[in-house]
């Protein structure tokens, strides 16, 4: 009878008893199913390749090299060779394609991380991709090592990742010892040391707004995260760990759960202060690398580590400095080896950035720093729409974003949580007029104080405007007045031009601009009020600051001596030297008149701005310049002499 067997005896690995020259622990075994299922063609005496397994995120190196260095010892029976050939591919493999040609077989793993070049399909006989572990190996191994096989058993092994598993089996520890340690430091994962690896629900970046660059770079990372699992860029074109900052309550972790939505990634939590409950130094330690440990085996992923500050610095020197130091020191050992956490992104979450060792912050580490700003009017409101789930609209959203100025998220939440009690207490449905009930106490302003307001602030749009000082990025009045508060009630915000030669006509321009709004009052209105002075901040004495600082501590005015420059110093030299304060006057009282024949000139562009204002309360910059462009008369400038037409 005809027979298909071609004489050559096929090996079923995980079906024979596996006598390697090293001891084989249990994961190992598992890892080695998944080798031998791969490497089915392969599974016979003598066979002779150059084969590539591509490997998925289930993967930690140490272990499925020596699962594939038993693979070929006992199924290829290599006795010719002493050493089975095993590599992983890299970007400097150059030498293991030499040592593997010259034998002509080798496996080479390719990690997650890790994208496989034209050259290295081409060198290779073969490339299979490689599935993660199954439940069936698991099986495999607990029979193997004449252990019962059940499922709770099974779903630990499941779960356990590669790093943790293979630390459990020793050789010099029985497998039912291993199991019976993992079960203990499962869940916690340390002693006093809880993670929160769960999804979290919240917003994602595109509803947060105004908290500086860490928005752009946060973009940019979903996309990188993105081309990486799509196999389009290798892990090191990715940011790997970032230094972030801000004041307490500021809406760091919001942004890195934000983060972690944008980027659709798990996320997982760890504290300094978490890790410290542990205990003595050698349970602190464990308990870091569990967490870097649980974020790798759920990579791609985000490990946020909050309180990075309080580590402190290894220059300081106290009576806990030895074991401060070894924390330091682990950490570092952590973050170092960038392809070792190949597909975690590491954020390092902080109040006080200056105070992070500097080693923590070296390239390769946390080598970037985002300061996270507090939350604009639009991420306020978007965040309040997120605890409370409502959405404020017309003067409530007005009153809103002017009382919660300054407030950061954790304050936000705290109003929520006010307001929805008093909902409860009343036996009410839970309303906008409840959170707006919770406000600091504000006053709305009367119609003909916010005339004036609004005067005095398109007064400085537009003299800056004229004058050509910078560009107007917006300008904003408020209907409300916050009680005990001196908070301006309106501002214009001017963007600087590029970086220019600052001569004494650019502090003058500035000087102007500082006037502008006492000029539109003068003009408009007969008189400034008190608004325009006051308060170091107030414009009038910002106009004088300077130009005490022109005349004389800057060389640019009566006299060349150069003075330091100070607050307390100038007022001081303003007080003392009557000469200086004379050419002060004039200096200012000539800008005060430039600015009010600009208005002058331009009183209907004025009209136009001012009444515009009234209306939306907030303008942008390209609004601003519509109506002034629109709006202001033709003016023949004195720069230049004026063409003269030929006879």
């Amino acid at each position: 009878m005809p027979t298909n067997r071609s004489g050559k005896r096929a090996r079923v690995p995980w079906r024979q008893p596996v006598v390697a020259r090293e001891h084989v622990t249990l994961p190992v075994y598992m890892a080695y199913c998944a080798i031998a299922g791969a490497l089915r063609p392969w599974n016979r005496e003598g066979s002779r390749a150059i084969v590539t397994l591509e490997v998925q995120d289930d993967y930690y190196t140490p272990l499925y090299a020596q699962a594939a260095r038993v693979f070929a010892a006992e199924v290829w029976r290599p006795n010719e060779w002493e050493d089975p050939h095993v590599f992983e591919w890299s970007d400097k493999s150059g030498r293991d394609e030499v040592q593997a040609e010259k034998s002509q077989r080798a496996i080479f793993l390719s990690p997650p991380e890790y994208r496989l070049t034209e050259e290295n399909r081409l060198f290779s006989d073969a490339v299979i991709p490689m599935g993660p572990r199954t439940r069936r190996h698991a099986e495999a191994a607990l029979r193997r090592a004449k252990l019962p096989v059940d499922e709770s058993t099974i779903d630990l092994l499941m779960s356990e990742s590669w790093s943790r598993l293979s630390k459990a089996f020793q050789d010099r520890r029985g497998p039912l010892q291993a199991l019976e340690r993992l079960r203990r430091t499962s869940v916690p994962i340390a002693k006093g040391v809880e993670l929160q690896t769960t999804e979290f629900l919240g917003p994602t970046l595109a509803e947060m707004h105004g908290i500086g660059p860490a928005l752009e770079w946060g973009h940019n990372l979903a996309k990188d995260l993105a081309d990486y699992r799509g196999g389009v860029i290798p892990w090191k074109d990715v940011d790997g760990g970032v230094l972030i900052s801000g004041p307490p309550g500021g809406g760091k972790t919001m942004f890195a759960s934000a983060l972690a939505n944008t980027c659709q990634v798990p996320i997982v939590f760890g504290s300094v202060s978490k890790w410290q409950e542990a205990g003595a130094l050698d349970e602190h330690l464990k308990a870091m690398r569990n967490s870097f440990a649980e974020a790798k085996a759920r990579a791609p992923s985000i490990l946020f580590i909050d309180e990075v500050d309080t580590i402190g610095n290894r220059m300081e020197a106290d009576h806990n400095r030895g074991y401060m130091r070894g924390v330091i020191a682990g950490l570092l050992q952590l973050l170092d080896g960038f392809e070792r956490r190949a597909g975690v992104v590491v954020l390092g979450a902080c109040n006080y950035p200056q105070l992070v060792d500097p080693a923590i912050r070296r390239p390769g580490r946390l080598d970037r720093h985002l300061e996270i700003a507090p939350p604009d009017a639009q991420s306020r409101l978007a965040i309040l729409g997120f605890h409370s789930g409502l959405d404020l609209d017309g003067d409530h959203a007005e009153k809103f974003e002017f009382a919660t100025d300054g407030f950061s998220g954790a304050e936000i939440e705290r109003l929520v949580r006010d307001a929805k009690r008093v909902a409860r207490r009343r036996s009410e449905p839970f309303s906008a007029d409840h959170i707006v009930e919770q406000l600091p106490s504000v006053t709305t302003i009367p119609e003909d104080l916010l005339h004036c307001i609004a005067v005095h602030e398109a007064g400085h749009a537009l003299v800056g405007f004229e004058i050509g000082h910078g560009q107007i990025a917006d300008i904003k009045i408020s209907g409300f007045r916050m009680d005990g508060s001196s908070r301006p009630l309106g501002r214009v915000e001017i963007e600087r031009a590029a970086p220019r030669r600052r001569t004494k006509t650019t502090y003058l321009d500035a000087i102007a601009v500082y006037l502008g709004g006492a000029a539109a009052e003068s003009e408009a209105l007969g008189s400034f009020a008190d608004g325009s002075s006051g308060g170091s901040a107030a414009d009038l004495n910002r106009a004088t600051d300077l130009a005490t600082a022109v005349e004389g501590g800057m060389g640019m005015g009566h006299t060349l001596i150069v003075e330091q420059i100070e607050l307390e110093q100038l007022a001081r030299m303003r007080l003392y030297d009557h000469e200086l304060r004379k050419q002060v006057h004039q200096l200012l009282n000539n800008e005060f008149e430039r600015a009010r024949s600009i208005i002058r000139m331009q009183r209907s562009a004025l009209d136009a701005l001012t009444e515009r204002l009234l209306e939306t309360k907030a303008l942008s910059g390209n609004e601003v310049v519509q109506i002034l462009q629109r709006h202001r008369r033709a003016t023949v400038s004195l720069a230049k002499p004026p063409l003269r037409m030929g006879a």
